[in-house]
């Protein structure tokens, strides 16, 4: 079983470490210090199973697993100082996390798990739960995107996307002139988005509002949609209620 170890502590990464070096099926891929590298390391290495601190700065330990595609969610065991109500939904969904100062008894009950998990094959019904946790703990929308280019992994802010398309197998996101491809639908990428800024126009386009210059009527409901990046987008009819919404909100006049 491969494990990773993210925390901003020292201290905490070295403790975890000594306790894994007791138990000889355990391989450890690697030590993160922030999220973001968290992030890189997970799609460079795929660990079985990341030992995550919810609580660090920059990019906390929720928008790391926000960050990653569902395939390349891991078995998750949580890092925390704090036992608040967020950790009983942990319980619930079959998860598992361990209060710092770690407790050795605990510690190994942690390991089972993640070791029972991955023997079984369910990481895919496990990567579903740890969504369905997100979706109850704090915000639900993502902030950060993790897209691959090259042999680099980069970071995208969701506030800096301007349209989204789909391509295949993958959604293209678009963002100051630039690409990235990311392995996920666009049904599922939506469910991600804050439909407070994203408006969902076509069932292959998404656009950012605050990005939107103008409507032009075109028939049947359906519009041209022109946006700052200088980009024109055809939104149809199935999804005309969404931006008929937006429109009567005042915040653009129709041409």
């Amino acid at each position: 079983m491969r494990a990773l170890i993210v925390d901003d502590e020292p201290l905490a990464r070295r403790g975890v470490v000594l306790r894994l070096r007791r138990f000889k099926d355990v391989e450890i891929v690697g030590e993160c210090g922030d999220g973001q590298s968290a992030v890189e390391k997970i799609l460079e290495r795929s660990p079985d199973v990341v030992f995550l601190d919810i609580q660090m700065p920059g990019m906390d330990g929720f928008e790391v697993l926000r960050a990653l595609p569902i395939e390349n969610l891991p078995a998750v065991i949580f890092l925390t100082a704090y036992e608040r109500h967020v950790l009983r939904a942990f319980d619930v969904h079959a998860l598992h996390y361990l209060l710092k100062p770690v407790d050795d008894t605990r510690f190994a009950t942690a390991i089972g798990r993640a070791r029972a998990l991955v023997d079984s094959k369910l990481k895919a019904d496990t990567a579903q739960r740890v969504l369905k946790m997100l979706d109850g703990a704090s915000d639900r929308c993502a902030s950060r995107f993790a897209v691959q280019t090259g042999s680099r992994i980069q970071v995208v802010a969701a506030e800096d996307i301007e349209w989204i398309g789909a391509a295949g197998d993958y959604v293209e996101l678009h963002v100051n002139g630039c690409s990235f491809l990311l392995r996920e639908t666009m049904a599922s990428l939506e469910q991600r988005l804050d439909p407070a800024k994203f408006i969902r126009i076509h069932r292959s386009r998404i656009v950012q509002s605050k990005g939107i210059l103008e409507l032009r009527s075109i028939e049947n409901r359906e519009f041209t949609v022109k946006l700052s990046d200088g980009s024109e987008h055809r939104s149809s009819r199935t999804y005309a209620d969404r931006l008929e919404r937006w429109l009567s909100s005042g915040r653009i006049s129709q041409k």
